[in-house]
């Protein structure tokens, strides 16, 4: 994607984890919610059609429960920040993120967007709905200048344009996995923190304690083993959409200018892994070269 021309209007700036005051329509919004318009629309008619016959062969009530299920992946997609787990950017955050960050949305020539923060040991994060682009805290902390522009620049194309919708499918399919890991944590962290208090403590009731709250995550973890078991199956699942997703936003960060510190970045993260390597990745460092080639 070329540059502004020179005289050209400087795109809005949004700096990072600044969310902006009045949501103004940007260029290419319209194409962005045709884009998950439709894959929401054929959704729709999909579990109503399939909602509308399972009665036929199983209880009457199932098809409602099909059609709740995929109502709350919608809502989880659309609005649960806890099933993302992103935060504002912390100072030094903000601080590393500013100038690649300006230099990107400059790039991009498109509407200002919301820079959030995942905490994860990963180069790339989720994709969160709308005007609002995620960076790992690993790729904020760690990459160079030059390639944590072409990581965010990575990240922003998910969202722009048409691309919108099948970034937004692949987040629905695994969002359930993600709200499972968070329950999974609400349900086995104040467990794990009581244990350690009750060591410190050396008092017959912490371990008491830790025994009932223990007793009761087990509960809960049994009655939702098949939900999770299936958020899980999805998110598997959902492995078939990242390859050809990923690799359209990586061929767009290379006609942006940034495909070399992009392949950069993967192969610094490839580096960090050691032995094991993570075959999407090098599968996605081969392709990056096969464009830059190209």
């Amino acid at each position: 994607m070329p540059l502004p021309a020179v005289g050209a209007a400087e795109p809005r700036f949004l700096p990072p984890g600044r969310s902006r005051a009045v949501d103004v329509p940007e260029r290419g919004d319209g194409r962005r919610w045709a884009s998950v318009g439709t894959v929401v629309l054929v959704e729709a008619v999909v579990v109503s059609v399939v909602a509308a016959g399972l009665p036929m062969v199983r209880p009457v009530w199932s098809g409602v429960v099909l059609f709740a299920l995929w109502t709350v992946s919608l809502l989880a997609t659309l609005s649960a920040p806890k099933a993302y787990g992103y935060r504002e950017p912390t100072a030094e955050e903000r601080r590393r993120l500013e100038q690649p960050w300006r230099d990107v949305q400059r790039r991009a020539g498109g509407g200002a967007h919301r820079l959030v923060v995942v905490d994860a040991d990963a180069l790339n994060a989720c994709t969160p709905f709308g005007r609002t682009v995620a960076v790992t805290s690993h790729a904020a902390r760690s990459l160079p200048p030059d390639r944590l522009a072409a990581v965010l620049a990575h990240e922003l194309g998910h969202s722009l344009g048409w691309w919108a919708g099948p970034a937004f499918l692949r987040e629905q399919v695994t969002a359930p996995s993600r709200v499972a890991s968070w329950v999974w944590r609400a349900l086995w962290d104040p467990v794990a923190s009581m244990w350690r208090r009750a060591v410190a403590w050396h008092m017959p009731i912490g371990f008491v304690l830790v025994f009932l709250m223990a007793v009761v995550a087990a509960a809960v973890t049994v009655v939702v083993a098949l939900p999770v078991g299936a958020a899980h199956a999805a998110r598997l699942s959902g492995r078939l959409l990242t390859g050809r997703s990923e690799a359209r936003t990586d061929a767009a960060v290379v006609r942006m200018g940034l495909g070399a510190d992009l392949l950069a970045a993967v192969e610094q993260r490839l580096d960090d892994s050691g032995r094991a390597m993570p075959l999407p990745l090098v599968r996605r460092a081969e392709g990056l070269r096969r464009k830059l080639l190209g």
